[in-house]
């Protein structure tokens, strides 16, 4: 998402844990954050591109955040109950994050940012997946104008060949309180399940005709039973703020604490390399935390 980045660890089963990781391209989660208007000055949205600028406090919505954390609270406190009552083939999970940068495909767009999100997957057959979800970015520190990102999105996942499946979706993205613009993006992907998981993914957005593509890798070094090491990596070329180029790495440490309720803290890396003067040259080095929970 970051499409974003999805990575998914720690599922337990018959008392043993099973450390996973899924890959989902950085467009976003994962996960996938937009917003070209992002990248002018407050006040002047008509002066075009600016270099990125220091962060400004901005005070967040508390509203938001308690919406969030009592979505979250309920998922937790219900997902025992609702786990032996639904559909086996229906799973649904909130997280609550923070990033202490907002940066998307090598941009800052953000200081510290809460990024609270829900997805439903539902196992149409033995081969297809389908899914839907939302993604919400409110940040504390600003960098642009527009301070509330809203992502809704929905795909199908579904096996080409052996160990590759193919993911086809779209996303659609609003931009609050300044500006009542929206965009929407598709995307299309191929991962193939192996050690490293490697994955390649084509995004276009209609609104803002830009194309990006990315590649990612990662690897799950498990601790212990409930504990795993994430290792991530990607790069990417994108028309998004001009022609750039871009590449990152993350670590996180993740610790499941049922077989519905996981954490995870680690340290991220993002470098910048624009082919146009529309922003610098940039390498940014930040951390996140999520908590996540589920049925």
């Amino acid at each position: 998402m970051l499409k974003r980045q999805v990575w998914d660890i720690c599922e337990e089963s018959a008392g043993v844990i099973e450390i996973r990781l899924l890959i989902v391209i950085l467009c976003s989660t994962t996960m996938a954050k937009r917003a070209k208007h992002l990248l002018f000055m407050e006040g002047d949205p008509e002066s075009g591109p600016s270099r990125i600028v220091d962060a400004n406090l901005h005070p967040v919505n508390r509203m938001n955040i308690k919406i969030a954390t009592i979505s979250t609270a309920l998922v937790i406190a219900l997902s025992p109950v609702v786990h032996a009552q639904v559909d086996e083939r229906l799973s649904v999970s909130a997280t609550y994050a923070f990033e202490s940068e907002f940066v998307f495909r090598g941009v800052q767009i953000a200081g510290d940012t809460f990024t609270p999100s829900v997805e439903a997957r539902y196992k149409a057959d033995e081969n297809m997946d389908l899914y839907f979800g939302l993604w919400t970015s409110l940040p504390v520190q600003k960098v642009y104008n527009s301070i509330k990102e809203h992502e809704y999105y929905a795909g199908v996942t579904f096996p080409v060949f052996e160990n590759l499946k193919l993911d086809l979706g779209g996303s659609y993205y609003q931009y609050r309180p300044y500006t009542d613009d929206s965009t929407v993006e598709g995307y299309v992907g191929l991962t193939w399940e192996s050690l490293l998981s490697p994955a390649v993914y084509y995004y276009y957005d209609a609104d803002m005709e830009e194309s990006t593509v990315e590649i990612s890798a990662g690897y799950t070094i498990p601790i212990d039973l409930k504990t795993g090491l994430i290792l991530g990596g990607y790069v990417g070329y994108s028309e998004f703020a001009g022609d750039s180029k871009y590449i990152g790495l993350m670590a996180d440490l993740s610790y499941s604490f049922t077989r519905y309720a996981r954490a995870t803290i680690g340290a991220r890396m993002a470098h910048l390399d624009p082919e146009e003067d529309l922003l610098d040259t940039d390498t940014r080095l930040w951390w996140g935390a999520s908590f996540t929970a589920g049925f």
